[in-house]
């Protein structure tokens, strides 16, 4: 197989990714990363076996887990109240975001942050919105605290997740260690 062959489904892929689908096609980034993976495959570059043995278990079966785990919170209703509380209680509109920040950090390091995100858009959209505030703001710092709280734990994020099961790191010394960095991001933020 052809390394060119190789860099073109990088490209397609790493193209589709940047925004969002292949133009022409309907597919989102899941598809076009599937499909590069599947012409790989067919392209004979990598083989099933191969493909199998890049797939690190452990950390998809914990990812799979935290995600039942937050669409069991969203079905129950708890990212709703969440949201709402924050949204429409008695806050000035720095506190409104401060208090979303924080929440969303500290939901992020316990739960995957893009589930968290996902499950609290369109909710604090729709508070704001009923409160006469731009929801921009707020969803950048959603998004932001999100990312940054997600670094605090070994189960924030799936990059976390592989990096703690490759290293046999500790939940605890990687919390540790990671607490002041991301403190300081999430004041920075």
């Amino acid at each position: 197989m052809s390394a060119d062959f190789i860099l073109g489904v990088f490209a397609v892929v790493y193209v589709g990714m940047l925004f969002g689908g292949l133009p022409g096609l309907a597919l989102d980034r899941t598809a076009v990363a599937l499909l590069g993976a599947i012409a790989l495959l067919a392209g004979g570059a990598l083989d099933a076996r191969s493909a199998w043995a890049a797939v690190d278990m452990p950390t998809m079966s914990l990812l799979f887990g935290l995600m039942l785990v937050s669409a069991q919170l969203r079905l129950s209703g708890f990212y709703t109240l969440l949201a709402s509380r924050m949204a429409n209680g008695l806050y000035t509109p720095q506190g409104l975001l401060f208090l979303i920040m924080l929440g969303a950090a500290a939901l992020s390091a316990v739960l995957v942050n893009d589930i968290v995100v996902l499950a609290l858009t369109p909710i604090l959209v729709e508070g704001c919105i009923k409160r006469g505030l731009n929801p921009v703001p707020y969803l950048l710092g959603l998004a932001c605290a999100a990312n940054i709280g997600s670094a605090a734990t070994l189960i924030g994020n799936p990059q976390n997740m592989l990096i703690g099961q490759v290293g046999g790191l500790s939940f605890a010394a990687f919390a540790l260690d990671c607490l002041p960095p991301v403190l300081a991001g999430l004041l920075a933020a």
